[in-house]
């Protein structure tokens, strides 16, 4: 039997198999480009998800303002950018400040800092405002005074312009560069100035940075000013005699050496008053009370008050007061003198009625609800119209829901008051209740004022639309018109002043991150990985697989795509075979 003999052959390789090697390098390097491009986008997703937040810290000056609040307030900035994941402060400290570059008498332990969570548009970046000496301004200034106000910008805007009390103003200088813009301002009217820096980004927006807005206190001539005299009278046995003299006086200190020329219309001798009398600088009056004013001491001569002894009727006074300067004022006001009856006293001792007015105004027609635009400034003024002095006891403000009360911001005849001593404020249901009295109420000569200045600051639960505002003055005389003690003032709420029928939106404290379909997971990934491998080891190993790959290969658009092929990778069989099929086709 013949031995039998095994030949070890060596097979080459079908094309079949080389085919299908090629088809699963193909899908692997389909399955790499899927998972880059996909781990791209995930890269993006996290980038939007931890964005950028700008937030600011500002300095305000004590003797300006005494709270937060208002970024307007603020004299200098300072910003700080991280991640929104992350808790944005930006650090000031009293100790960077150069006092000797500020234009204020406080302290420099004693400026305080305010934080601004969010700055939404820093593309104005920073503004300052100095005053005629280089100084910066810290909130107060002068009317005499000149301002020079620099802003700069982040990068290079178009139409730069300043809006000084809601008037557009070109700015005198732009650099070079277009990055900053320099105004002078001399014209210095009204009680505050308020400035805002803007321009024109690329694609059509109005810049509105709060770093780049301010609101300047103005003081009127820097000098001390007369508002108004009130007298006050009473029964004495069988005469009526002064009981109290005030005067309001503004800018003036409390250690100013005055003195008071009284003048009347019945021929009396003039007074000339050097003593005897309190200057409060802090309440902003003069104030003389009835044995001072009947002590012929205080006056330098026999005569004093005591001349009006036996007068009646309505008496005109004249109060003109000299300070070391010269004369500050005068003020003209008028008193009654009531004709004693002993038959009808009781008669004449009816009171006449009160005839106040008031009314409501404001700096703003439109508020937002969001700093720096959502704080407002009111006016509240109580007009005596009746021939005598009458008084108010208290004067009530109702504001709108969601609206709050400025701490501290109230002034009095233009003299700031503090609130312990003057306000208070109380919840009524969802609303705020603000009330204005003091002791003995406010005496109100005859066709004088009272004004009240306030601010209010709208806060997030602020209803959209049109606010109503009212106040209620309360005389200590029975009215004669009841509804003359009303006023109210309607102010609208928007999400943006500048565009008002702008629909409330909620605002993302993020970008969203956009969907990118069924591979944007980690899980959709492995799923399509694996796939890719078990149709590749289908297709290799088992003969169903072969069989279709033997088909796709022997098919005519597998052809097709292969000839197509060879014009990139090998041009000369790409040529040759082109050829080819057109001689066939002979």
């Amino acid at each position: 039997m013949e031995e039998v003999r095994r030949v070890t052959t060596t097979r080459k390789p079908k094309r079949t198999t080389i085919i299908l090697l090629i088809f699963v390098g193909l899908l692997g390097l389909g399955l790499l480009a899927t998972a880059i491009y996909f781990y791209a986008i995930g890269d993006t997703g996290k980038e939007d998800a931890t964005s950028q937040v700008t937030c600011a810290c500002y300095y305000i000056d004590p003797a300006v303002i005494s709270e937060c609040g208002d970024p307007r307030r603020g004299f200098l900035f300072k910003t700080a950018t991280v991640s929104s994941d992350q808790v944005c402060r930006a650090s000031c400290s009293t100790s960077d400040l150069s006092v000797n570059l500020l234009n204020s008498s406080t302290k420099q332990d004693l400026f305080q800092i305010c934080q601004l969570q969010t700055v939404q548009d820093k593309r104005c970046a920073e503004m300052t405002i100095k005053d005629g000496n280089g100084k910066i301004v810290t909130g107060k200034v002068s009317s005499s005074d000149k301002l020079t106000v620099e802003a700069k910008f982040e990068k290079e805007y178009t139409n730069h312009k300043f809006v000084i009390n809601n008037q557009d103003a070109d700015p005198d200088v732009i650099s070079p560069d277009k990055l900053t813009i320099k105004k002078e301002i001399t014209e210095l009217t009204g009680s505050t100035i308020s400035i805002v820096a803007t321009g024109i980004d690329s694609n059509g927006e109005q810049i509105n940075s709060p770093l780049c807005r301010r609101l300047i206190e103005i003081e009127q001539g820097g000098t001390s000013t007369l508002s108004e005299i009130q007298v006050l009278t009473r029964k004495d046995t069988d005469v009526y005699k002064v009981s109290r003299i005030r005067i309001g006086i503004g800018n003036v200190s409390d250690d100013e050496e005055l003195t008071i020329r009284f003048s009347f219309s019945e021929n009396l001798t003039d007074l000339l008053m050097s003593d005897g009398f309190t200057v409060d600088s802090s309440k902003g009056e003069i104030t003389i009370l009835e044995q001072d004013l009947y002590n012929p001491d205080n006056f330098g001569t026999e005569k004093s008050f005591s001349q009006l002894d036996g007068l009646e009727g309505s008496i005109d006074i004249t109060a003109e007061v000299r300070g070391s300067t010269g004369v500050i004022g005068s003020v003209e006001g008028s008193f009654n003198l009531p004709k004693i009856d002993s038959e009808s006293e009781e008669e004449n001792q009816t009171t006449e009625e009160s005839d106040f007015k008031v009314s409501k105004t404001s700096n703003v027609t439109c508020i937002e609800r969001v700093a720096p635009d959502n704080v407002a400034q009111f006016t509240l003024t109580a007009t005596n119209g009746s021939s005598q002095q009458q008084s108010i006891t208290s004067i009530k403000d109702k504001l709108p829901l969601g609206f709050t009360y400025v701490t501290n911001s109230s002034k009095i005849n233009g003299v700031s008051v503090t609130d312990s001593e003057y306000v208070t404020v109380t919840d009524v249901g969802d609303t705020k209740e603000i009330v204005w009295q003091k002791e003995g109420g406010w005496d109100i000569s005859a066709g004088q004022s009272l004004t009240i200045i306030f601010q209010s600051q709208a806060g997030a639960n602020a209803l959209s639309g049109s606010n109503q505002n009212e106040v209620i003055i309360t005389p200590k005389e029975i009215p004669a018109d009841p509804t003359s003690l009303r006023a109210e003032y309607v102010i609208q709420v928007a999400q943006d002043c500048s565009d008002p029928d702008l629909p409330d939106t909620e605002t993302p404290t993020t970008p969203t991150t956009p969907s990118t379909g069924l591979f944007d997971s980690v899980l959709g990934k492995i799923v399509a990985g694996l796939i890719t491998l078990i149709v590749g080891w289908y297709i290799y190993s088992r003969p169903l697989g072969q069989i279709a790959i033997q088909k796709l290969v022997e098919s005519g658009l597998y052809k097709e795509v292969e000839i197509a092929s060879w014009k990139i990778f090998n041009p000369k069989k790409y040529f040759e075979a082109k050829i080819l099929k057109k001689i066939r086709k002979k």
